[in-house]
């Protein structure tokens, strides 16, 4: 007995030895420091300096507003994919031109960053802002007046992008659009018309994809959207400064969106003409079948949620794609909704972290 424990001692001591005599060394192939000799990581790895993050502001055309700021990672090359950034503001609300847009940075969702974290490039895009008025007789009467010039900024910015790509050292080829609010319906109408297959997904943040739909012009109408203020942050282009950008006093978010679509838009009534040329969930707009992301809160006082799955049935029987379960990021539209978040990711519940992380999953799986 005494001589099988010796002998059984003897060998947990030669294991001992042996795993003690292991080389120790930095064993990560990326580290400035790696020893291909080593078999156990001591710690002791080194790494280049990341190099920091950079920004510049790009202009794609001669408005003031025709720009984006353009945020690379520290290490990118011709394989980088970039996100375009599309700010909300009921299209008639946004940063002043000179200004950062501040919606996806620390004051709001804080996307930003993790998306530069990841290695993506990001382009904070200014558009060209539909001209407040709450006389109806100063409405344009053409629901693609300002849709247009909107798609068109968006298309230009793209195109700088491609054209600038070899300078910028990011790929020409790989865009994808995250909007929010009223930027997610123009990224929406864009992304689902667009033949450009370089633009491989769209992602929505609370979208309206039905424009004349009873609730959300009741919700726009009703406080504290009938009475909102209007400031540095959230400057309105207003028509009795000559469509120049005001920092003072309260806008009425349903008069924005009659200012955008041309018409006034009554509760109570339809008008089919002007709304459904601007409403995403009409089939007349499903031109374009590429992945679709639909985030919206349930408990927004401002889009119902409902208009979510009002696209996402449309997406479903147009192209004949299967709704997604919760946690499937796999399939090509998706639609999931977020307990205790109302609009622009409010609420103390609010879990924005998941919201993040989200994205991500998105962005790896179809991007």
């Amino acid at each position: 007995m005494k001589s099988i424990k010796f002998i059984g001692a003897f060998a947990l001591l030669g294991i001992f030895l042996l795993s003690s005599c292991k080389k120790k060394g930095c064993t990560d192939p990326i580290a400035i420091n790696y020893n291909e000799n080593a078999k156990k990581d001591d710690g002791s790895c080194l790494y280049e300096p990341i190099p920091p993050t950079t920004v510049q502001r790009i202009s794609y055309g001669e408005d003031d507003r025709q720009h984006f700021d353009l945020y690379l990672p520290g290490v990118h090359d011709e394989n980088t994919k970039t996100v375009l950034l599309v700010h909300g503001g009921a299209w008639v609300l946004g940063p002043l031109a000179a200004d950062s847009v501040l919606l996806f940075g620390p004051a709001g969702i804080d996307l930003t960053s993790k998306l530069i974290n990841e290695g993506y490039a990001v382009a904070l895009l200014k558009y060209r802002l539909a001209c407040y008025t709450e006389d109806a007789i100063a409405l344009t009467g053409d629901p693609n007046f300002y849709m247009d010039n909107m798609i068109e900024d968006v298309d230009l910015a793209i195109a700088k992008l491609k054209s600038e790509a070899g300078t910028l050292a990011i790929s020409p080829n790989d865009f994808a659009l995250v909007g929010e609010s009223a930027g997610a319906h123009i990224a929406l109408m864009y992304a689902l018309r667009t033949p450009d297959f370089d633009v491989k997904t769209v992602v929505s943040f609370y979208g309206p994809t039905l424009m004349d739909e009873e609730v959300f012009k009741t919700n726009a109408s009703s406080a504290p959207y009938n009475n909102f203020t209007v400031n540095s942050f959230f400057a309105l282009r207003d028509a009795d400064v000559g469509c120049d950008m005001s920092t003072s006093g309260s806008a009425d978010l349903s008069w924005g969106i009659n200012s955008f679509v041309g018409t006034e838009l009554e509760v109570g009534t339809t008008n089919p003409t002007y709304t459904d040329t601007l409403s995403p969930a009409n089939p007349n707009n499903l031109l374009r079948y590429l992945p679709v992301f639909l985030m919206h809160g349930e408990a927004d006082d401002l889009v119902p949620h409902g208009h979510a799955d009002s696209l996402m049935v449309q997406l479903n029987n147009h192209f004949a794609t299967t709704p997604a379960s919760i946690d499937d990021f796999s399939s090509p539209h998706k639609l999931k909704k977020y307990e205790f978040c109302g609009h622009g990711w409010s609420g103390a519940g609010c879990n924005k972290s998941a919201i993040r992380n989200d994205v991500i999953t998105w962005l790896e799986e179809h991007f």
